[in-house]
């Protein structure tokens, strides 16, 4: 046990090119011997996957897996990113994914989509179906998927009923690294962090029922990807229609720092007329595995004051937001 440690310390301290690199290298070397218990077998499932959560700050919703095989090996290994709202694995949904060509001449940072519940359910027409939502996902990201410009990938396959000539049906966008030339290690995660931002765009502008919407709320742009996507899962569990409705029925309709009640002041139209906004810090938002109490958990507020708590440092204080910030007889004038 004790010769094994320093061999599983070197490999912890790995980055993404070294891992790329192992794979690329020893692949085709591997598929020649015994799978059951396969040094490279267990570094893609284990030491491949745990860097890569190092890197993207996993927790219970967003979750990494790697994939040489089950039983045997596969002719593309891949390792793959999966946000638990959207997708747990690689058989549905879409997720960013590395993917190794067949011949092991490179790989490909890819957003891509699950092929079982295609084939599932178009039968021989899975890849043409594929395809046909890999555009529209690219419609729905507009220019923003530039960065990866590839919508289309070659992975080699050996055979048209390969998992890898699937994956090249799904391919929403991607980035190439060839064997010979991968890119430095400042590169590779400045890239893996702005395809899991493209992945969260994605899933934001998905919810949100299309393009070209406004976001209700300004996005910082300075947060990284773990911090700007429990943002926007704060966000939308502020949206939700159900809770809104429900956070009203606890907490009424008037504003809890200005006062304001629309009925009052429009009549019919003002009437339930207010938003819901989610008191807990993001911080604890990490997960999302907890229960939401309609009237704990949120506050009434006008949109003015809406938007007014989200820049102060008071957004899960009310009270104190109305105390530091709201000038009651500016207000009134």
């Amino acid at each position: 046990m004790a010769r094994d440690r320093p061999e599983k310390e070197a490999e912890s301290d790995m980055g993404i090119q070294e891992c790329l690199t192992k794979v690329l290298t020893g692949y085709e070397a591997a598929c020649g011997e015994l799978f059951p218990k396969h040094p490279l077998a267990r570094f893609i499932r284990d030491d491949f996957r745990v860097m890569v959560e190092s890197i993207i700050g996993a927790d219970q919703q967003l979750t990494c897996k790697g994939s040489s095989g089950q039983g045997g090996w596969v002719r593309g290994p891949w390792v793959g990113m999966f946000y638990g709202p959207i997708t747990h694995g690689a058989q549905y949904g879409y997720y960013p994914v590395y993917l190794f060509r067949e011949d092991m001449l490179g790989v490909y940072l890819s957003l891509n989509q699950g092929m079982t519940e295609a084939k599932a359910h178009y039968k021989s027409d899975a890849k043409t179906a594929l395809k046909a939502k890999a555009a529209n996902f690219r419609a729905l990201l507009g220019s923003a998927w530039e960065r990866f410009p590839l919508s289309e990938i070659d992975l080699a396959p050996s055979a048209p009923s390969n998992n890898t000539a699937f994956y090249e049906a799904a391919n929403i966008c991607a980035k190439y690294y060839p064997a010979g030339a991968l890119p430095s290690e400042e590169v590779l995660v400045d890239d893996l962090k702005a395809m899991l931002t493209l992945y969260a765009q994605l899933y934001e502008t998905e919810t949100a029922g299309g393009f070209g919407q406004e976001s209700e709320l300004d996005e910082p742009k300075e947060f990284l990807y773990e911090d700007l996507t429990r943002f926007r899962m704060h966000r939308r569990l502020e949206r939700s229609a159900k809770l809104s409705k429900l956070v009203k029925v606890k907490r009424g309709c008037v504003c809890e720092v200005c006062g304001i009640d629309f009925e009052k002041i429009y009549g019919e139209i003002g009437k339930g007329y207010i938003e819901a906004h989610h008191l807990r810090p993001l911080a604890t938002l990490k997960g999302l595995r907890v229960p939401m109490d309609a009237e704990t958990d949120f506050a009434v507020l006008c949109a003015n004051c809406h938007r007014m708590i989200h820049k102060s440092d008071c957004i899960s204080d009310v009270g104190d937001f109305k105390s530091k910030h709201f000038d009651a007889g500016a207000a009134i004038r």
